[in-house]
């Protein structure tokens, strides 16, 4: 698995929390950073330092882990849902798998 370009957002400074903030990859090694930024760009508190022990090579078996997969999953896309503003949650977009970032709730009629 050699690295593969991805495409971000930056988030405004006002936290303004609608769209795409990574995009064209679901690889761990790419995820996680990201989503780790963007928690701690909106609640600077909340995870300090977790990112200073993620694994430095993409290479790393951790990203292919059990322990990887479920701090992706449970931790981070928990953690990122909490922080979108009312009316919106955070995860894929519906129309692109690739696509992650806060998105309007839409409600059935």
């Amino acid at each position: 698995m050699g690295n593969v370009p991805r495409e971000t957002t930056t988030l405004a400074t006002d936290h303004d929390l609608r769209g795409t903030i990574i995009h064209a990859t679901m690889r761990p090694q790419d995820l996680v950073p990201v989503f780790l930024e963007t928690i701690e760009t909106i609640d600077p508190a909340s995870m300090i330092g977790v990112s200073e022990t993620l694994p430095v090579d993409d290479a790393d078996p951790w990203w292919e882990s059990e322990d990887c997969a479920y701090f992706l999953n449970e931790t981070l896309f928990d953690a990122l849902n909490d922080l979108a503003p009312e009316g919106y949650y955070f995860g894929s977009h519906p129309g692109d798998g690739s696509d992650y970032g806060f998105w309007e709730v839409e409600l059935l009629d």
